[in-house]
């Protein structure tokens, strides 16, 4: 799942939460944001939580609309920096190869950017003055998640689990990334744990169904790694259905619904991207670089929020 996909989907933003962003800079001083689109309403919810943060710090904010057309997000961004309307950006990237060029223009204006992936996407082998990078850690992400599975079979089941592994549907390099180090968390966790079983679901009643099979084959599992909310959902019902003991559940995503079982125990607990953290992240860091344009930007990653 790339960074736009995960953002469309994922972001839902408010701004009541948010401390001052911190020192308040010169007057003249001006942002633009490039959604991916602002039909999205959480790309909306994403735009009013910068305009706060822009007011609070004291400079100027402005919304580009790119219209998911990568083509168009790099025309926005090179005419407000060539013209020199704005003094830093952030863009929700559409297309990487797409803004190559706007950013070494911003590079060589001293206009600070932050865009989305890392300096390979866009053909660059280095770090650039002026720019960060902002990645989905998909290592870290799928290594919280079978860390935690296993903490849970440590903790409940003297570290004797039998896992169905319950994987990501999405299929592309990401995917696997996730559940690669979701096997290597689970495996440093709890070395004894075994994964009796895999299969993939994208919808609960089908993950209902899958593990319904499943535990009639391996009705001793007592554990599931849920690449998602709905298989998380969906493994639980199924357990319950077949009057089974509440298996060590960990999901990946953390809808509310989800996070209301993690509270009430019956799921151990859920690991999600913390969207509206990396907002606040991203926003600090073109600050800071608004004032140092000249110094390397740095790589971000989207925090990982976890809930148990």
């Amino acid at each position: 799942m790339t960074t736009a996909r995960i953002l469309s989907v994922g972001l839902m933003l408010g701004v009541a939460g948010f401390a001052s962003p911190g020192p308040v800079l010169a007057q003249d001083k001006t942002m633009a944001f490039s959604p991916l689109s602002l039909d999205i309403p959480a790309m909306q919810g994403l735009s009013g939580a910068l305009g706060h943060f822009a007011e609070e710090a004291g400079i100027g904010y402005m919304t580009l609309d790119p219209k998911f057309d990568a083509n168009t997000q790099a025309q926005q961004l090179s005419q407000v920096i060539e013209t020199g309307r704005v003094s830093g950006a952030w863009a929700i990237t559409i297309g990487a190869p797409a803004l190559r060029g706007v950013i070494q223009r911003a590079v060589e204006s001293g206009i600070p950017m932050v865009v989305s992936g890392r300096p390979g996407d866009y053909g660059f082998t280095e770090a650039l003055p002026g720019i960060a990078f902002s990645d989905i850690d998909y290592e870290a992400y799928g290594t919280t998640i079978g860390r935690e599975l296993g903490n849970c079979i440590a903790e409940r089941l003297a570290g004797q689990g039998r896992v169905f592994f319950l994987g990501d549907t999405s299929g592309n390099e990401a995917a696997g990334i996730t559940d690669s180090f979701g096997r290597k968390g689970l495996e440093t966790a709890a070395p004894n744990a075994v994964i009796v079983a895999e299969n993939l679901a994208k919808e609960r009643l089908e993950s209902q169904q899958k593990v319904s099979q499943m535990l009639l084959a391996h009705g001793d599992a007592n554990a599931v790694y849920a690449s998602n909310d709905e298989n998380a959902m969906g493994a639980l019902q199924a357990f319950e259905a077949a009057g089974l003991p509440t298996p060590c559940i960990v999901s990946g995503g953390g809808s509310d619904e989800v996070l209301g079982f993690v509270e009430s125990g019956r799921i151990y607990a859920a690991a999600g991207f913390d969207f509206a953290g990396d907002a606040y992240q991203n926003f600090q860091t073109l600050l800071a670089m608004m004032e140092t344009p000249a110094a390397l930007g740095p790589i971000l990653s989207i925090p990982i929020k976890l809930t148990k």
